[in-house]
């Protein structure tokens, strides 16, 4: 990149580092985008017996939930603990205090800034990071919001498929109008926010993306559960003539605690093209039932999910993800083999809140998240909707994380990945069908050359002021088999650093 385009890059930082500092006015119903440093903090604190009225299965999150959660939480004896949170109650203080104040209209304007830089073996390092300007206006039952995003990374993505330009991504990343109910037990949101579903850091069925999704969604919760249903639109389809195809994607969930440590939930989700079918869109209907029924034809997936946090300091999740599979065994396409994906893990956190440790091991089947029809990809612009592993793969992670200061969080990992020949985005392979019923068919998982690549790691994330944070990582890779290729191997480090400044709020009226 020339020394315009950094000075360009980075002059939106410079500006916010400049500026003054404001305290936010109050949102309760404004969705904390995926990136926001809050989430990570929330998922330990979780772990250590906290703040585990925040569902750990769904998000987002919006800025009154996470004031709740924080009103009603017991003082922690731990030192460590009692600082971090003493950190989040910094950031949601106007929700947690300003019940007065957020019964008139507000309105407020800021943006989110991160710039930094990136280096991986064998490329040459480039600036990183992206621009976000928002804006948003409502009272305690109401709010209409938007946000801009010009993203530096997502265009350096080669799956990535919308519109580039000068190597920056530029899209409308959240644009929504929502209505709540007294104590956010129910919501109506209509327009464009971010969605996932699911436990741990990777999601099976539905993951956090930049841009978030289209989308008319409801949800309801009560003392021992919630349900939440969505009808969304996805990218186009453009085949080879030219012809565009609407793509959409219809879901439910429903959660439920049968103890006060457990959630259990239970998700659907169909993809569908075309016009209007109701059948797809209602969401009390099984949408695979209706798909064999109909005999129509889209992608459909189910999950389960458990998130169980069985006493102070330990927390246990898994999630299995069923795509399609066999029942039948009368011709050569019932030998297909099944598609699913798993995820469990586990975190422990100690030692006075200093410490943390965490396991987790998913995997994803070939052809999962595929289909013969490349329309039915469980893809929007490229990038999965699913988990960010795609096909054909798994990984092991191991992770310790401590706080020598409540600010300051350091992260050391290794990780092994294997992945097959297998791809979403690759034709669909129906091999299976060269077989006879007699003869049967099975595949290894991973299949093909394995790409198998070990990664020890450290990283850190420091937050200097209440809206300046620096986050970093290292990490080296030892590949073998590097892109499938057999003898194919290769070393090498790669890092980066960015500062991320927050200040959505930076314009309050009145």
């Amino acid at each position: 990149m020339t020394s315009r385009r950094l000075v360009l890059f980075y002059l939106p930082l410079l500006w916010a580092a400049a500026g003054w500092f404001t305290i936010s006015v109050a949102a309760p119903w404004e969705t904390l985008p995926p990136d926001h440093w809050a989430y990570n903090e929330i998922r330990w604190l979780q772990t250590a017996g906290y703040l585990q009225e925040l569902d750990p299965g769904q998000r987002p999150y919006t800025r009154g939930q996470v004031a709740r959660a924080l009103a009603r939480n017991a003082t922690p004896a731990e030192r460590v603990v009692l600082e971090r949170l003493k950190l989040l109650a910094d950031e949601f203080r106007p929700e947690m205090t300003s019940v007065r104040g957020r019964q008139g209209w507000r309105t407020f304007a800021g943006g989110r800034v991160s710039a930094g830089v990136e280096d991986v073996h064998g490329v040459d390092s480039r600036a990183a990071g992206y621009v976000v300007l928002d804006l948003g206006t409502g009272n305690k039952r109401f709010g209409v919001y938007s946000a801009i995003r010009v993203d530096r990374d997502l265009a350096e993505n080669p799956a990535y498929t919308d519109k580039i330009w000068h190597h920056t991504a530029g899209f409308t990343e959240q644009a929504y109008l929502v209505f709540t109910g007294a104590r956010d037990r129910w919501t109506l949101k209509l327009g464009r926010d971010h969605i996932s579903w699911g436990p741990g850091e990777d999601h099976l069925l539905l993951n956090d993306a930049p841009r978030g999704m289209d989308q008319i969604s409801f949800r309801i919760g009560w003392r021992w559960g919630s349900f939440t249903a969505l009808i969304g639109q996805l990218d186009d389809y453009t085949d080879s003539s030219g012809v565009r195809t609407s793509r959409f994607l219809s879901g439910h969930r429903f959660e439920f605690q049968p103890v006060d440590w457990m959630r259990v939930g239970i998700s659907e989700t169909l993809l569908f093209t075309g016009g209007v079918r109701f059948g797809s869109m209602n969401p009390l209907l099984p949408f695979y039932g209706e798909l064999a029924n109909e005999n129509s034809e889209g992608n459909g997936m189910i999950s389960l999910d458990v998130n169980a946090f069985p006493c102070p300091g330990v927390q246990a999740y898994g999630e299995l993800l069923l795509d399609d599979i066999q029942f039948e065994n009368k011709k050569p396409q019932d030998l297909e083999p099944t598609e699913w994906g798993w995820l469990i893990g586990s975190r422990w956190c100690g030692f006075e809140g200093l410490l943390g440790l965490s396991a987790d091991y998913s995997g994803i089947t070939n052809r999962t998240y595929n289909a013969p029809d490349e329309k039915y990809r469980y893809l929007s612009r490229g990038l999965p909707l699913g988990s960010e592993l795609g096909n054909d793969g798994d990984r092991l992670k191991l992770q310790a994380t401590c706080w020598p200061i409540a600010r300051v969080r350091l992260d050391g990992y290794w990780s092994l990945r294997r992945q097959g020949e297998g791809r979403v985005s690759s034709p669909f392979d129906s091999s299976y069908v060269n077989f006879t019923v007699a003869q049967g068919y099975s595949e290894p998982f991973p299949t093909g050359t394995i790409e198998k690549t070990n990664a020890l790691g450290f990283g850190f994330s420091a937050l200097l002021l209440p809206y300046l944070q620096a986050e970093g990582v290292i990490e080296y890779d030892w590949i073998k088999n590097a892109g499938n290729s057999s003898a194919n191997n290769d070393e090498g480090a790669r890092w980066r650093i960015s500062l991320n400044v927050r200040l959505d709020h930076l314009y309050n009226h009145p």
